[in-house]
């Protein structure tokens, strides 16, 4: 390690996660990290980090700073990336899943020519004369 690299550690510099920057931001939505990073001009690593969850690491002091100006409310920050805003309590509410009528429109048109087609061979095959092969023959 060079010595700009240890007067960085000693300065609080350095680069985080993001679980690491979720306890610097309570509040921001976890969500909505990056986006903030970006739109408050948070320096990234151009590797992601080693956790497995390729998101980028973030620069501490930026994230510091960044801090102390959401706690001011000069971040650029939209009301729905916060995470003690309406739109996230909202999105925190569960609500049952809303179901789809069932309808009988342009995506169901391929299914249902298909159908039309099997009943069509079932019923020719019933109404034919000479019933060749069919399961009264063979039990005769």
């Amino acid at each position: 390690m060079g010595a700009a690299d240890e007067q960085d550690l000693e300065d609080g510099e350095g680069w985080l996660t993001k679980a690491e920057v979720r306890e610097i931001w309570p509040q921001i939505r976890p969500i909505s990290i990056r986006a903030v990073a970006r739109s408050n001009s948070v320096r990234t690593s151009p590797a992601p980090s080693l956790d497995l969850t390729r998101e980028p690491t973030y620069h501490a002091a930026d994230v510091r700073h960044v801090a102390a100006r959401i706690a001011r409310g000069e971040a650029e920050v939209a009301p729905w990336q916060r995470a003690d805003s309406d739109a996230a309590r909202d999105d925190a509410t569960p609500v049952p899943p809303v179901q789809q009528p069932i309808s009988w429109g342009p995506d169901n048109v391929p299914g249902l020519i298909l159908l039309a087609i099997i009943v069509g061979l079932i019923l020719w095959g019933l109404a034919s004369p000479d019933n060749h092969g069919t399961v009264t023959d063979f039990v005769r």
